[in-house]
């Protein structure tokens, strides 16, 4: 059996209980960017640590532990102000999910976004029948 929760001390209860998906004024929004958006949806939703999600971003670790810093101050403001957030913006590119085919025989990949499993089709580059389905995610 572990230990019993302690009891948590705050300051003062939430002004704020909801938090709705209405468009108010702009004054009322905490802009989050895509990147901190994606830097929070990495770390905290997929559970990644620092280092991975860094290399996933395609910064470093000390840039990703800054923009999720940013992330979390935002999130915190919004939450207690009340403020609606609103994804936005940034500098960023998006990975996108390469499908098509490969070839066994001359090691050719090549896109097709129309691929599927049960298509019957050859190489592009050796005519070979000898073709698999590819698929590439990103996490």
């Amino acid at each position: 059996m572990g230990r019993r929760t302690r009891r948590r001390w705050v300051g003062q209860p939430p002004d704020n209980f909801y938090f709705s998906r209405e468009n108010p004024s702009t004054d009322a929004n905490i802009i989050l960017t895509v990147a901190e958006f994606e830097a929070l949806r990495l770390k905290h939703y997929m559970n990644l640590n620092q280092e991975q999600a860094s290399e996933w971003m395609g910064i470093s670790q000390p840039t990703f532990s800054r923009v999720i810093e940013r992330a979390h101050q935002k999130l915190t403001r919004a939450l207690i102000e009340g403020k609606t957030i609103k994804v936005f913006g940034g500098e960023v590119d998006y990975k996108i999910t390469f499908i098509g085919y490969g070839c066994a025989d001359c090691d050719s990949e090549w896109e097709d976004r129309s691929a599927s499993r049960d298509k019957k089709v050859k190489c592009i580059n050796c005519d070979s029948d000898n073709v698999y389905y590819l698929i590439r995610e990103p996490i």
